[in-house]
């Protein structure tokens, strides 16, 4: 049983993230709801997997069979409804946050750490760049994003602390977690920026501090709006 922390995250981080790291394009079709389980497809670039989550005796199991592609396109028309989003999985010491820039149905960034046990999952402390937290609301699904929309999403403040945890997780310093052995799947990805499908050379990596100057200065754009005239 796979346990998931969910947060919100704000739009400026979420590409400064892709563009550093790239990103895969997933789109999810879900099927009508049921009392006791849930379904969807998922196309992956090339990929196809039918997904059924249903109640166990420990918690929700997820189950997934991987399905030809075609088939994955023929299902999504019926579905009741999609999520179409890029995903970048972000290492964060022994583990990997997963970020979601979803554009379809509505433009939503969400940041996603998977964990084996409940314990795991408590003693988590999220980064100071993660959002609030809205693993307890079922809104922020991507099955409740598909089939019933999202009215609003609140206003995440940036600060310079978030950012330099940002900039220090990009390269690779992480504060002190509880640390448990945890063995993952490094899952491919495939770059979806201009900038980075034009080239073929492995060794461009972003200029971080350039990056870091342009956030701060969209931070003090920011907090200049918010004072009072």
């Amino acid at each position: 049983m796979t346990i998931r922390r969910r947060f919100l995250l704000t739009p400026s981080f979420a590409r400064l993230i892709q563009r550093e790291r790239g990103g895969l394009r997933q789109v999810e079709g879900f099927f009508p709801e049921q009392r006791d389980r849930t379904s969807w497809v998922r196309l992956e670039e090339s990929r196809g997997l039918l997904i059924l989550r249903s109640a166990g005796p420990d918690g929700d199991v997820e189950e997934e069979t991987e399905v030809p592609v075609g088939h994955v396109h023929a299902l999504l028309d019926v579905c009741a409804g999609e999520v179409d989003y890029s995903r970048t999985a972000l290492p964060i010491s022994d583990r990997h946050a997963l970020i979601d820039q979803i554009v379809r149905p509505r433009p939503l960034h969400l940041v996603t750490v998977e964990f084996d046990t409940e314990v795991e999952a408590q003693a988590f402390q999220p980064l100071e760049w993660f959002g609030p937290e809205v693993t307890g609301d079922p809104r922020y699904t991507h099955h409740s994003i598909a089939l019933r929309g999202l009215d609003e999403v609140p206003e995440i403040t940036l600060s310079d602390a978030a950012l330099n945890s940002l900039i220090d997780t990009l390269e690779g310093r992480f504060p002190t977690q509880t640390r448990m052995a945890i063995n993952r799947p490094k899952a491919r990805q495939v770059p979806v920026t201009k900038a980075k499908a034009q080239t073929g050379d492995p060794a461009i990596k972003v200029d971080l501090d350039e990056i870091e100057k342009a956030m701060m200065r969209e931070m003090e754009r920011a907090l200049q709006k918010g004072k009072p005239e």
